[in-house]
């Protein structure tokens, strides 16, 4: 049977979460969180977690134990399940998993029209969501609650709607029957709030904010997935159809950090608007999310930088193909002389990386060459 085999209190551990609440603060005087999350090769399916709890366990407690393995500050969590397709599913939609993907929604409306008699399933017959509820009291008993369980992602209510109806069709209704379109952003966003706090009251130990975010015991917020409209939607539109709502799940939860792949440069000052927004999640580098050569450049990354908690993590896409396979590289050439030529206050910054499959030792070299650089370019 799967077991978690570190002391979640060490000293470590501590350490790294006093230095994440820090960020998520924006309090002086700590060192920047240097987190890695790839620590653990053999990642599964969402199809297969669904399918076998035991199989999800294993999973589970490998990235947990991985991570408190590794000098990590992206301290020890439970994973939760992906999370995208579960409210989608519960207005019509039909859950498809293609091998080696992660699930999608196939949508359920193909006019606008047909928005005013939909009606969405309670939670617990939807099955997506039905089988997370299982997940979290099985892991709950079989790991105990010690050690935090990530909080499901929220998804942003019109990236649901651009699953429940087809995609075309609801960009168009955005100018033909914009009437329509919000009453279907409103009901995804109150069916949202809903199900999040039978989640809250559902786990025991949440870890904030969740899913895509290094997280802490403290509640500080949730994470709200928001990739359809921060990237597709012109800011115009984006204040219209996304920022309301999104502004009713800031309400209701007391702070959000906003994950979104992809560039999202036009829309940072809609961020700044959200209700109790505390964070973002940029994919940092020249083949995603380009960044300013100074601090001093006047633009939106900066005035977001000021205000909130800026996690820059990096993928291959991320590097693009001049830095592609070019892990250090990547970040002395490019990421840390930008970064560094403003404060770090509020910044936690993922480590340089590693090539897939890389062992524990070489994870840890990751993180130490990554802090030895921000410190040298620092001092």
């Amino acid at each position: 049977m799967p077991r978690l085999d570190f002391d979640p209190d060490s000293e470590r551990i501590a350490a790294a979460t006093r230095r994440l609440k820090a960020a998520y603060d924006r309090a002086p005087g700590e060192a920047t969180p240097v987190v890695e999350p790839n620590v653990y090769a053999p990642l599964l399916s969402t199809k297969e977690a669904v399918e076998d709890l035991d199989v999800m366990l294993e999973r589970a407690a490998g990235w947990a134990n991985a991570l408190a393995a590794t000098d990590n500050d992206w301290t020890p969590v439970i994973l939760g399940y992906c999370t995208v397709v579960m409210v989608p599913e519960a207005f019509g939609c039909e859950v498809v998993f293609l091998p080696g993907q992660s699930p999608w929604a196939r949508h359920a409306i193909g006019e606008i029209s047909q928005v005013w008699g939909l009606r969405p399933k309670p939670p617990r017959e939807s099955p997506m969501i039905r089988r997370n509820f299982e997940w979290i009291d099985y892991v709950q008993r079989k790991l105990g609650t010690a050690v935090p369980m990530w909080t499901p992602d929220i998804q942003c209510p019109f990236s649901v709607a651009a699953q429940v109806v087809e995609p075309n069709e609801l960009f168009m209704a955005c100018v033909t029957d914009p009437k329509a379109v919000h009453h279907l952003c409103r009901m995804i966003t109150e069916y949202t709030i809903d199900l999040t706090q039978q989640w809250l009251r559902t786990i025991e130990h949440p870890g904030f904010p969740g899913a895509n975010f290094p997280s802490i015991s403290e509640n500080i917020g949730l994470c709200l997935a928001d990739d359809t409209p921060l990237i597709m939607l012109s800011p115009e539109m984006y204040e219209e159809f996304a920022l309301p709502y999104n502004c009713m799940i800031g309400e209701a939860f007391g702070g959000l950090h906003i994950h979104s792949c992809g560039d999202y440069r036009h829309n940072l000052d809609n961020l700044l608007k959200i209700t109790n927004v505390r964070s973002i999640q940029v994919h940092a580098g020249p083949g995603e999310f380009p960044l300013p050569a100074t601090a001093d450049e006047e633009c939106p990354f900066h005035r977001a930088r000021k205000r909130l908690t800026c996690f820059l993590d990096a993928l291959d896409v991320t590097r693009g193909d001049e830095y592609r396979g070019r892990y250090r590289e990547h970040y002395a050439e490019y990421v840390l002389p930008r970064l560094c030529t403003g404060p770090l206050t509020g910044v936690i910054l993922q480590s340089c990386g590693c090539p897939p499959g890389a062992g524990l030792e070489e994870i840890n070299e990751a993180l130490r060459w990554t802090r030895q650089e921000l410190a040298r370019r620092t001092r």
